[in-house]
């Protein structure tokens, strides 16, 4: 989706009146109850516009929803052999200090080892947001998945249900500047 498609489809969700994207999203899963599963959520998701600092819905699973992000320069996010900038790993503390999380860069696995890639891409690391239980946020320059509902406390039971995670209403724009170009086009050499 280029970025006037993606401008277009925010000021349309804004239009709308709607609230903020995440909360917009866990009122019409809580209002469709246990009616829908998580692909006829994401169906039903799809059909409203829905987006919000420059991030556009793409799917619901498992408590978690994945978004799209603006469009990015890997050079800005792996300056050096696969790691994640030092500029987006100050953010990425800022955002874990404030959201009392914390931070991770695990590497991206490659999923197929049956059918590998012909030439081996370089290794890379992504970001991780995570609590006591649960990777709450998992940022990469193709995508950002923010969980909705997750463990809030040790539990016993596996099959416990899960809550609402008390991300705020400013969680989606605090995570906008990972996106932001401005952040790290300064500190090209």
């Amino acid at each position: 989706m280029n970025a006037n498609q993606q401008g277009k489809r925010e000021e349309a969700a804004q239009e709308k009146g709607r609230g903020h994207l995440l909360d917009t999203i866990m009122a019409i899963r809580s209002g469709v109850g246990d009616g829908l599963n998580d692909e006829e959520l994401t169906s039903l998701l799809r059909n409203t516009l829905l987006a919000e600092a420059g991030f556009v819905f793409l799917s619901f699973s498992n408590g978690c929803v994945t978004l799209s992000v603006p469009e990015q320069d890997t050079a800005n996010w792996y300056p050096e052999e696969g790691w994640i900038s030092p500029e987006k790993e100050r953010i990425a503390r800022q955002l874990a200090e404030k959201y009392q999380l914390k931070v991770y860069e695990p590497v991206d696995t490659i999923t197929s080892f049956r059918f590998p890639p012909d030439d081996t891409p370089p290794i890379r690391h992504h970001l991780e947001l995570t609590n006591r239980w649960q990777t709450v946020v998992a940022a990469h320059p193709q995508y950002l998945k923010v969980r909705l509902y997750g463990n809030l406390s040790d539990h016993r039971y596996g099959w416990e249900a899960l809550s609402p995670l008390p991300l705020g209403p400013d969680f989606l724009h605090d995570l906008a500047a990972l996106y932001s170009e401005r952040n790290t086009s300064s500190n090209r050499t």
